[in-house]
């Protein structure tokens, strides 16, 4: 019996890997290589048409506020160091009202899908209002037993206060009642070149001061909402959390650029180093703005934004405390 020819096709099985593979298929299989990539880069090409409209990038200090900041200095008077230090408050939140689409965490269309920068301008206020309030209760009179102004009492109290998210149809607007609060603080700064109004800041005020902002009421605050534990975390927040955070970030890198202008010494006794890594690590807060938010856990291959924001934090909360004990030497 003859045996089959081995070079013959007709008596060896064809192999999948030899069959030929429909070109559908292959567009298919193409096509799902190729959506990730494409879409990543039409997403971050839409962001960045997005940001020349309204921006969402601050990778350095306003020019605004370096040009108050310009001709004040450790000899300048307490009244010209407390009017640049007001206004470097309000500055991102007036910032935020009269950007391109306004105060959007009140909207209900079509800004209201725009919610990075909603939780943006939420961490915005937060930030306003503990600097107000530490601002007006210990900076704006004589000792711990003077009167406290009552034009920034009176914004702390009632003005910047006000909830973020009223719409202002049965009520006063949240964007009103923060233009009333921004006034009463400009009202002040006004007083203060007048020789009318008080401000005093001291060595031990600054000391304070730090320690505030580095403290458990204020940037532990959106600090903790970017280290909580990523199970007790939707998806939908995850993006809030980080520009909240960012928000928080931008009036503090304000406050503390003016506040280094005005006490240069904060920087002489030993802080200068600390203050520079400080300052990089806001700028990173400031300028994060990833096409999206994602949380890899473990060892997934996506990013950990949320953990990125909460790194370059603990640099800022770190330095900051450092800073503050040399002011205390």
């Amino acid at each position: 019996m003859q045996s089959p020819d081995p070079n013959s096709s007709d008596s060896t099985p064809k192999s999948i890997f030899a069959r030929r593979i429909p070109a559908r298929y292959l567009i298919i299989a193409a096509g799902f290589i190729l959506f990730w990539p494409v879409a990543f880069y039409a997403m971050g090409l839409l962001n960045g048409i997005y940001d020349a409209v309204d921006p969402t990038r601050f990778a350095e200090v306003d020019e605004s506020v370096k040009a108050l900041t310009q001709n004040v200095g450790e000899n300048s008077t307490p009244q010209e160091k407390g009017a640049v230090l007001a206004e470097a408050i309000v500055h991102q939140l007036e910032r935020e009202l009269g950007s391109t689409f306004g105060w959007s965490a009140n909207d209900f269309f079509p800004t209201r899908f725009l919610d990075n920068r909603a939780s943006r301008q939420k961490g915005v206020i937060f930030s306003t209002r503990m600097l107000i309030r530490f601002f007006s209760t210990r900076c704006s009179k004589h000792g711990a037993m003077g009167a406290e102004h009552e034009g920034l009492k009176a914004a702390r109290e009632k003005r910047l206060v006000y909830a973020e998210d009223i719409w202002g149809f049965f009520h006063s607007s949240t964007e009103s009642e923060y233009r009333a609060g921004i006034d009463l603080v400009r009202q002040y700064e006004k007083e203060l070149a007048a020789g009318t109004a008080v401000f005093n800041l001291r060595t031990d005020d600054i000391y304070d001061l730090l320690t505030y902002i580095t403290g458990r009421e204020f940037l532990d605050q959106p600090m903790g909402l970017l280290i909580q534990s990523g199970d007790e975390v939707s998806f939908s927040e995850e993006d809030d959390r980080v520009y909240y955070a960012q928000g928080a970030m931008l009036v503090v890198r304000d406050f503390l650029y003016a506040l280094v202008k005005c006490y240069p010494s904060i920087g002489q006794k030993g802080g200068e180093e600390n203050l520079k890594e400080a300052f990089r690590a806001m700028d990173k807060i400031c300028s994060f703005d990833p096409p999206f938010v994602v949380e890899g856990a473990h060892d997934s291959m996506l990013a950990d934004h949320r953990g990125k924001m909460a790194r370059y934090y603990v640099t800022v909360l770190t330095r900051l405390n450092d800073v503050t004990q040399s002011v205390n030497r």
